[in-house]
């Protein structure tokens, strides 16, 4: 009885942990797809925003964009993609906006989303969305995943970045590239105290030690750093931190576990989710 009981509570946690999980992350991403909004997974976001990007030079031709900062900014989001096993399914992303100019006269991005199903994907109608500023401004603290900022110089902008999250560290920062795949272990190199490399080009940069950091496209190519406010004097020649632009893509984030037991627990769940599955598919009940 008592191995019964001990059961019994571990499949009511694995199906309450399926009604967070699902609660979660399924519903707002199929409520995005009636609206025909897209909802990209965290890691598939960041991941596109690096692979073929970081370490390039400054103007590198991708896709048949030259990279310059807006140049990259629209390389970047033009690849994004996704099958829709996480969020919506996504293809034909289009920025509007070639320049930095643009964004802060008023630009559009376009995509086509999905709903995936078992062996398919059920593509919606295009869509087409306006990219505006954002309320919130220049706070760091609301600033989102999905967010772009533009610099400025007088009433000019003159330089654009996308946000890319809040990390502790810059070893955050190295580790997080090599845990979702765009490098592989131990291929990247601390090239001097406040920057790692790979191949012999600078991916991450330090400024400080802001935990808010940013992609771009610069003098000294393509990387990641954390001076999203401009503080610091090597990188005050893009001018102020002057706009925020929301691009119409909403980007979901992935659940992680820093703590073993409970991402034991988890994944113990998800085992227990999965046997409660095949048994009422064994004994056909609807």
């Amino acid at each position: 009885m008592k191995f019964k009981f001990t059961w019994g509570r571990k499949l009511i946690a694995g199906i309450l942990l399926a009604a967070v999980v699902v609660g979660g992350t399924a519903a707002p991403a199929e409520a995005a797809s009636k609206n025909h909004t897209a909802v990209m997974a965290q890691d598939n976001y960041r991941k596109t925003l690096c692979k073929g990007f970081l370490g390039k030079s400054y103007g590198s031709v991708v896709d048949g964009i030259r990279c310059d900062c807006s140049g990259y900014t629209r390389a970047a989001l033009n690849r994004l993609e996704s099958k829709g096993r996480k969020g919506t399914a996504l293809k034909n992303v289009s920025v509007g906006a070639h320049c930095t100019r643009d964004w802060v006269s008023g630009s559009s991005i376009s995509y086509t989303t999905g709903v995936a199903t078992k062996g398919a994907i059920q593509w919606n109608s295009g869509t087409k969305k306006s990219i505006g500023r954002k309320s919130s401004g220049k706070s760091l603290s609301q600033l989102e995943l999905g967010d772009v900022v533009v610099y400025g110089k007088g009433g000019s902008s003159s330089h654009i970045a996308i946000y890319f999250g809040e990390f502790s560290s810059m070893e955050a920062v190295k580790d997080y590239l090599e845990d979702i795949g765009v490098y592989a272990k131990g291929t990247i190199k601390r090239s001097a105290g406040d920057k790692y490399s790979y191949s012999g080009r600078t991916i991450v940069h330090k400024y400080g030690n802001s935990k808010y950091w940013r992609i771009h496209s610069t003098c000294s190519g393509i990387m990641i750093d954390n001076d999203i406010a401009g503080t610091s004097g090597y990188t005050s020649s893009f001018g102020q931190w002057k706009w925020t632009f929301d691009t119409g893509i909403q980007v979901q984030k992935a659940l992680r576990f820093r703590n073993f037991r409970k991402r034991r627990a988890f994944l113990y769940g998800r085992y227990l989710i999965h046997q409660f599955i095949q048994f009422f598919d064994v004994f056909g009940f609807a």
